[in-house]
């Protein structure tokens, strides 16, 4: 008798664990794939080349005009057959050069206001970033930060180039309609005129949105070496090599695709100039402590030992994380694998706050800048006390960027505009 009821408790909470996991799965899809209206925006951004996305509640033929002015719209591609997820690629365009460009719609109302897109460049003196982490939050905080960058700046966006987002970028799981909410809405004047470049976080993981969202360069259209996979790719613009990891759903291991493509993109890179991003950050006494070997599923952990050792060999100047809510830098550090406790003088190559130094040419252990800035939308209470994160905030804020062929200056810009940060590498022949 006991055996019948045991044998019927376990077939029930069998189908209990069955009926949880397919509406789990049920949930999972319907948010990673459900269709909403969504305003034209852009990915795929090249040298000769931009492709436009944009999704219309009825199914009709797109059209997109652009031009070298903002009255003179004289070119104009149209698609040909009716759909409500649009998807337009311009080709043929001049390198290093800006355009203007509105879409047509008769059945949503599209802001046309403003619109423009540059092309990539070769040789261009200056790259100027706008880097945000963990922004997915809508709320007054995400717009202070936002805001403070516009009256840094001006309100003139002809003074940023790139439009970087370090992951976690529609809370709080990453769906279609987070998106809309958290990024596509909220950022709508950079989203009318920068290729938001992201990559994924923990956050945006938890659905399937983030990759059917964004088209990411596989064949190094963008520049770099081909990947073959969107989780992975770099962008070349002017002076800047840019790689793109995710951290979150691709293989951390020493021998995985995406560390033997790391290593032979490094190695064939000819600017002077490294900047890896991913969201899940090697060092960090911030919301999540890198001292943990198991917080944030082993990732931390994996990073330091595995991607670490990669950036020391071809001489990474900076990398970018965020998943932290908060400001964590350190300085000029090589081969620091262990915990905090390991740290010595013999990891920091440059024991200053800024003026740091490097060579042209890329040298094995040169010294990498780690930094995370993860608190666009969001902050972490927290000790902010790991000795290889000196320059370390409790508070929000976003990065700028300046790269020139022989100087790379970052500041932190808070919430309250003020420049909380600072440093600067300067490179020469050596």
């Amino acid at each position: 008798m006991l055996k019948k009821i045991l044998k019927r408790v376990l077939i029930g909470l069998g189908v209990i664990v069955l009926l949880y996991g397919i509406g789990r799965l049920s949930i999972v899809t319907y948010d990673s794939y459900v269709f909403v209206d969504r305003q034209p925006y852009m990915v795929m951004q090249t040298n000769n080349s931009i492709t436009l996305k944009w999704q219309t509640p009825k199914v009709e033929i797109g059209k997109v005009a652009y031009g070298d002015s903002p009255t003179n719209l004289n070119n104009v591609l149209i698609e040909e057959n009716a759909v409500d997820k649009h998807l337009l690629k311009i080709s043929k365009l001049k390198e290093c050069t800006k355009y203007y460009y509105s879409v047509s719609s008769n059945s949503l109302d599209i802001d046309n206001k403003n619109r423009s897109f540059s092309t990539l460049c070769q040789s261009s003196q200056l790259v100027r970033i706008w880097a945000i982490g963990d922004s997915g939050k809508r709320g007054d905080k995400q717009l202070k930060v936002y805001q403070q960058m516009l009256n840094y700046i001006h309100g003139d966006l002809s003074q940023l180039n790139m439009w970087l987002l370090l992951g976690d970028n529609a809370y709080k799981s990453g769906t279609q309609k987070q998106y809309n909410k958290n990024l596509f809405e909220p950022y709508i004047e950079l989203v009318k005129n920068f290729t938001p470049w992201a990559v994924i976080g923990n956050h945006d993981s938890r659905r399937f949105a983030f990759y059917n969202i964004f088209d990411f360069p596989t064949q190094a259209e963008s520049g770099g070496v081909k990947s073959g996979s969107q989780k992975f790719y770099a962008i070349d613009n002017g002076p800047l090599h840019l790689v793109m990891l995710d951290s979150e759903t691709e293989s951390l291991d020493v021998d995985g695709e995406m560390a033997k493509w790391l290593r032979k993109d490094l190695k064939s890179n000819q600017k002077p100039w490294v900047i890896v991003a991913f969201h899940t950050p090697p060092y960090t006494d911030g919301g999540h402590k890198s001292d943990d070997d198991s917080n944030s599923g082993g990732r931390m952990y994996d990073v330091r030992h595995n991607f670490v050792p990669i950036f020391d060999e071809f001489g990474v100047d900076l990398v970018l994380s965020g998943h932290s809510h908060g400001y964590e830098r350190s300085k000029l550090l090589v081969n620091h694998l262990g915990k905090s406790d390991t740290l010595s003088a013999k990891n920091i190559l440059q024991d200053r706050k800024t003026d740091y130094n490097k060579s042209l040419s890329i040298k094995k252990n040169s010294g990498t800048i780690y930094l995370i800035s993860g608190s666009a939308s969001k902050l972490d209470r927290a000790s902010y006390k790991h000795p290889a994160m000196p320059f370390s905030f409790e508070k929000m804020g976003s990065l700028l960027i300046e790269i020139t062929p022989t100087t790379l200056r970052s500041k932190f810009l808070n919430i309250d505009g003020i420049i909380a940060d600072e440093f600067i590498i300067k490179k020469e022949k050596k």
